[in-house]
């Protein structure tokens, strides 16, 4: 249930948890806020997040409208080693996003976030490996525009984050990491399942721009709320996510379940 507070004086309002969200969530994205479970396919690696995005209120003032939504997800990777996975990493996102529709079409977003990211106990474990443990965090500011298209049944996006404070164990503030991606197909197959397709690029300027590439394609079933579940396989290569191999490139292969909230 939504609870709602009207001030008839200048026909603002607020509404509290609100059911319908501007923004759906970055499909392609490898550190979007979501619960997902993925398994490397040339690896016994397993990548897991756990988390998603709460909209906390919606307010309207005039002719101008806001949904505030709270996010948090973190994000590890377990490796079988036989009797037990060992898990590798724990990478913490935290973020305050704003969204403000500018037309039926586009949406606004702004926003400021957190992460770090660290290795923990049975990374650590491994012999040499404390010493190479790297002090990573950073406090960002975003800015995106979100367009639906109608002749790919989806929609697009693109913005930036700047690092206003970046720590790689040492300082290294002002940094931009741009992003853009799309998600269309969406062909009713059956029930409430379609298939889609889904692309997101991400230039790293703490890496000399260097680019993180995902591509994926899966079946979903989601609702008018953008809230659903998929199954996907996911290309992606370039950069690192993780904050703790960041200067390392990868290419991967992998299927897994998503969880958008």
């Amino acid at each position: 249930m939504v609870s709602s507070i009207t001030y008839a004086q200048d026909s603002s309002v607020i509404s509290f948890i609100p059911e319908k969200v501007f923004v759906p969530s970055f499909t392609a994205d490898g550190t979007a806020h979501r619960l997902s479970y993925a398994k490397d396919l040339s690896s016994g690696t397993f990548f897991a997040g756990l988390g998603g995005s709460f909209p906390a209120a919606s307010v309207r003032y005039g002719g101008i409208e806001c949904l505030i939504a709270v996010s948090g997800t973190v994000y590890t990777t377990l490796n079988d080693g036989g009797v037990k996975f060992r898990v590798t990493n724990a990478d913490y996102y935290a973020d305050v996003t704003f969204d403000f529709p500018i037309t039926k079409a586009t949406v606004l977003r702004l926003g400021s976030g957190h992460t770090s990211h660290h290795l923990v106990d049975d990374a650590v474990l491994i012999p040499g490996a404390a010493a190479q443990v790297i002090n990573y965090a950073r406090d960002y500011y975003q800015l995106f525009v979100v367009q639906n298209v109608t002749p790919i049944r989806g929609f697009v996006y693109g913005g930036t984050y700047y690092d206003h404070s970046y720590l790689v164990n040492v300082r290294k503030d002002g940094q931009f990491l741009f992003q853009f991606g799309a998600d269309g197909g969406n062909l009713p197959l059956f029930y409430t399942l379609s298939l889609y397709g889904a692309l997101d690029i991400k230039l790293r300027g703490a890496v000399n721009y260097g680019s993180t590439q995902s591509y994926q394609i899966g079946i979903r079933s989601k609702n008018e709320n953008n809230h659903g579940a998929r199954l996907a396989y996911t290309y992606r290569t370039g950069m690192e996510e993780r904050g703790q191999f960041y200067h390392q490139r990868i290419t991967l292969q992998s299927i897994g379940l998503f969880f958008d909230f």
